[in-house]
């Protein structure tokens, strides 16, 4: 079984149908079940895609489960995660993209992004792209 780490930008995307990126994220997922992928989330992006639905009780606890339902793991950083995610902002990505690559580099996965930044960041921290997203 591989395993794929999440960007936020991913998440969200699947939660959002507003999201311009929903049907291409619903496809993704439904592959990766299909090919019993294991998703991973850290749980800085976790909180992070988390923010908007926190704005109300209700958002939030359909969001909660709905990230559930989708089978993704929160996986927590330790500081080794921690000083790789700031040394990978250097390669031009928010620090919670640099949680999402370190994570990825943890547990030998590729990533789920639809970010531009983050595809470019990936070749230079030794990752790839999640096939569904490729």
């Amino acid at each position: 079984m591989s395993a794929c780490v999440l960007d936020t930008d991913v998440v969200i995307a699947a939660l959002d149908r507003r999201d311009a990126h929903h049907e291409a994220a619903a496809a993704a997922f439904g592959q990766m079940s299909e090919d019993e992928t294991d998703l991973l989330l850290s749980a800085v992006n976790y909180a992070e895609a988390l923010v908007r639905p926190a704005e109300d009780e209700g958002t939030l606890r359909a969001a909660v489960d709905a990230i559930a339902s989708l089978r993704i793991r929160v996986v927590g950083p330790d500081a080794a995660t921690a000083r790789s995610a700031a040394r990978f902002r250097g390669l031009g990505i928010s620090l919670a993209d640099g949680f999402a690559l370190a994570t990825a580099a943890v547990y030998d996965a590729s990533v789920a992004s639809f970010d531009k930044r983050v595809r470019r960041a990936l070749r230079p921290a030794g990752l790839q792209l999640c096939e569904p997203l490729a």
